[in-house]
């Protein structure tokens, strides 16, 4: 079998996530080509990984942003007419990237699979928009999800449950596990427990609401916060307004490379959004052997957070809930080191062979599905329906 895996922009992650497919892949008699629309994606700025020849760029030294649509869904039809995969595994159901792979697996009768982590909380209430959905959704034939609300939102929108496989939302745990030290001990007497947050600074991050909740909790902490985003300014406002300059320090953008060393540094990982489609932050922090706390409205929380085991979770949507999280987790700071090693045994089954395994078994019930089906929809019909979705 011959697979493609579209990706907006290639992250480090997303790099790591591809060279395992392939190994595993290569084990069996398959190829994939890792497909990067454009090597610029300016609202996450990260770092550029080698690629070799395990992907092809289509807009080198491009901003994806700047790109018109057309030019995006031209080009990927021209490249997956060279390369003639199999099977085409695609980012969500609205992106250009994805309407294009659609159309062109429509047309040629090849398998398409949706790669998602979407929520039903991620999308406001709108029926119009609802049914488009689903009317795109039912054209793939198979899904590669986050976890287990992701599951439930594309069988909402149709996609048979036996069709859904789970696992895109991975990060490579040895490179956050090695040489950690004993995270999640007791702090000394004479320092504040540290907790850490890796995350853009945007207004559904919540770090501002985070912040107020942290001036009134119990216990001895200190917040390092690293990330960079428009609400710099206002959190910085935050900060100095609530009293908090000596207990919270803001690092701003830190490299991934950097990453490993600063959950070394932190005994508790908070993830506080409002809205997060999952969270990858919570794994690198769980590898790391950290106790978290984190949003229910975070797609992770069902899969990897065991409220008290090896960590807290709490509804960023109350009023309070952060604070008493944060509670719970200080009176509990005897437990860290056994909730740091609860983080590191959950996450141990989210790496990145369940990524490059669930991608593989997704192709397979896709292009098995795919031999079957009777299409409800044209290249035209989907391309049309982008547009509103």
């Amino acid at each position: 079998m011959k697979a493609a895996l579209v990706y907006a922009t290639f992250a480090p992650f997303h790099v790591a996530r591809l060279e395992r497919t392939a190994r595993i892949g290569r084990n069996n008699g398959d190829t994939v080509m890792g497909v990067e629309i454009a090597s610029v994606q300016s609202d996450y700025s990260w770092q550029r990984s080698e690629l070799r020849d395990l992907a092809v760029t289509l807009f080198p030294g491009t901003e994806y942003w700047t790109l018109p649509r057309r030019s995006i869904r031209k080009s990927i039809n021209v490249l997956l007419d060279e390369i003639a995969p199999d099977v085409v595994v695609l980012p969500g159901w609205a992106f250009s990237e994805s309407i294009g792979g659609l159309a062109w697996c429509l047309k040629r009768r090849r398998a398409a699979v949706v790669l998602s982590d979407s929520q039903p909380i991620d999308h406001p209430p709108n029926m119009a928009k609802s049914c488009l959905r689903r009317m795109l959704v039912r054209e793939f034939d198979a899904a590669f999800v986050g976890g287990s609300p992701h599951v439930r939102y594309l069988v909402e929108l149709g996609m048979p449950r036996e069709s859904c496989f789970v696992g895109c939302d991975v990060v490579d745990n040895d490179r956050f596990g090695r040489d950690t030290r004993e995270s999640g001990t007791q702090p000394d007497r004479d320092r504040p427990a540290v907790l850490f947050s890796a995350l853009r600074l945007l207004p559904r991050k919540n770090v501002e609401g985070a912040l107020e909740e942290f001036a009134r909790a119990t216990g001895s902490w200190q917040w390092i916060i690293a990330g960079d985003g428009p609400s710099k300014e206002q959190i910085t406002r935050s900060v100095l307004d609530l009293g908090l300059s000596e207990r919270v320090r803001m690092v701003g953008k830190v490299s991934y490379d950097d990453l490993p060393a600063w959950y070394r540094k932190a005994d508790v990982y908070l993830q506080p959004s409002k809205s997060e489609p999952w969270g990858l932050a919570v794994n690198e922090a769980m590898a790391a052997g950290l106790p978290v706390i984190v949003s229910t409205q975070c797609g992770c929380h069902e899969d990897l957070v065991e409220d008290g085991r090896n960590g807290f979770a709490f509804d960023a949507s109350t009023p309070g809930a952060l604070e008493a999280a944060l509670n719970k987790a200080w009176e509990s700071r005897h437990k860290w080191a056994a909730m740091g090693a609860e983080s590191k045994r959950i996450i141990a089954a989210w790496d990145l062979d369940r990524f490059g395994n669930g991608f593989w078994a997704a192709c397979r019930a896709a292009q098995s599905r795919s031999k079957s089906r009777t299409r409800l929809i044209t290249p035209l019909v989907a391309r049309m329906l982008s547009t509103a979705v």
